[in-house]
């Protein structure tokens, strides 16, 4: 199914791109974006888990991050029980490339970091503003499981209006989906 999907983004892109005279550079000025996106984190590794991120864009410059915390943090349970859990951080950067005006197309590389560790029920920590508080069981990192990966792929990003965008994106350890609003867009009314 990956391999189909890559095919896919790669196929349009060729088509997109073959239909376009030139790429102008120009129509990244002025627009900057901030997004959330739906990620499957740490794709083809054990750790495996679908989480929320961030994303955004600045003159034509991507950038995401995705945490996925570990699977016991906010657990209610307070007792002597201490769970093997694992958390992965997924970063990635690049250019999107205008092909069209509404169709850009956006190479990416960047690094996904995986650990195992122990959260301990037996601690309940806390976190508080002005009007909430969180409630978190502490994580403790296991010694020597840290993984560094190198990551690289692709996405596209689709623009069917001018304050909004659609970005689809496959990289080697992570499927993500996402949307993203162009702020500048709404002060050029």
């Amino acid at each position: 199914m990956k391999r189909t999907l890559l095919t896919i983004i790669l196929t349009v892109a060729s088509v997109v791109a073959a239909n376009a005279q030139t790429i102008d550079f120009s129509l990244n000025r002025d627009r900057y974006e901030v997004g959330i996106n739906l990620s499957q984190v740490a794709t083809n590794t054990k750790y495996s888990r679908l989480t929320l991120g961030g994303s955004v864009m600045a003159w034509g410059v991507y950038l995401d991050v995705t945490t996925a915390l570990p699977q016991h943090r906010y657990d209610n349970t307070v007792s002597d029980t201490k769970w093997n859990d694992d958390k992965a951080v997924l970063i990635n950067a690049g250019y999107q490339v205008p092909i069209l005006k509404w169709f850009r197309v956006m190479p990416l590389v960047g690094y996904m970091q995986t650990n195992e560790g122990i959260t301990d029920a037996s601690k309940l920590n806390s976190e508080a503003d002005e009007s909430s508080i969180t409630l978190y069981h502490p994580y403790k990192v296991t010694p020597g499981s840290r993984t560094h990966y190198f990551n690289f792929g692709g996405g596209i990003s689709v623009q069917p209006l001018k304050w909004f965008s659609i970005n689809l994106i496959y990289t080697r350890y992570s499927i993500q989906g996402g949307i993203g609003i162009c702020f500048t867009s709404f002060a050029h009314e």
